[in-house]
């Protein structure tokens, strides 16, 4: 069952590693959850844009929203993999996605077939969902991608950024003007280790204007 997401599960704390790194970093353990995956309700998936790479398939799970990158071997094996949630509690009325997986591999050999992959999800999903937040807790190279998207999204004319902010008595959304403003003050704000405020925070990238509070 899809876990549901409320506010109170809020920011992004940031974690030395997460459970499914554990899982799919292995290669013995890595084979046997893909077996798995692909014994489910696995059905082939088409990216838009993206040529996926000779010897790999990509393939997605509708009911757990999971997406997979899988090498086409005998014993297949997960090369890159992403999961989503639902929510409407950090800008209802509308829906938002969030990305509660994303893992991929560290091997050499595949590089070439996830190199960019991540970012060409994240803009899929954007398209898809129109708002994208950020999970509650995120690792340092998940950290990263989303600094890479928030830098793109605040060059972008028709793509708005936010900082949601549930600290208060209630959660309220802030427009980041900039890259030098989300440098300067927003990236400290959202990311840390601080239970009791970085919890409670998230960063929210939308292709149309949101309501939120002037800063």
């Amino acid at each position: 069952m899809t876990r549901k997401i409320t506010a109170d599960d809020s920011m992004p704390i940031t974690l030395p590693d997460t459970s499914f790194s554990q899982v799919l970093n292995p290669e013995d353990t890595n084979r046997a959850d893909t077996r798995v995956f692909l014994a489910g309700d696995a059905k082939s998936f088409t990216l838009p844009g993206f040529v996926t790479p000779f010897g790999y398939t990509l393939w997605q799970n509708s009911a757990e929203r999971q997406y997979r990158l899988v090498t086409q071997e005998p014993e297949p094996e997960t090369v890159y993999a992403v999961r989503l949630e639902e929510t409407e509690d950090f800008t209802s009325p509308e829906r938002a996605c969030i990305q509660v997986m994303v893992w991929r591999t560290r091997q050499p050999q595949h590089e070439g077939a996830v190199h960019g992959l991540a970012r060409r999800f994240f803009r899929h999903f954007l398209h898809r969902w129109s708002i994208i937040i950020t999970d509650s807790a995120q690792t340092n190279a998940a950290k990263v991608m989303w600094e890479g998207m928030i830098a793109w999204a605040l060059r972008d004319p028709e793509h708005y950024v936010y900082v949601w902010d549930g600290t208060g008595e209630t959660g309220c959304l802030h427009p980041v003007r900039s890259w030098l403003a989300f440098c300067g003050h927003w990236a400290a704000f959202c990311w840390g280790a601080e239970p009791e405020s970085h919890l409670r925070r998230r960063i929210v990238i939308s292709t149309h204007p949101l309501n939120a509070e002037q800063r």
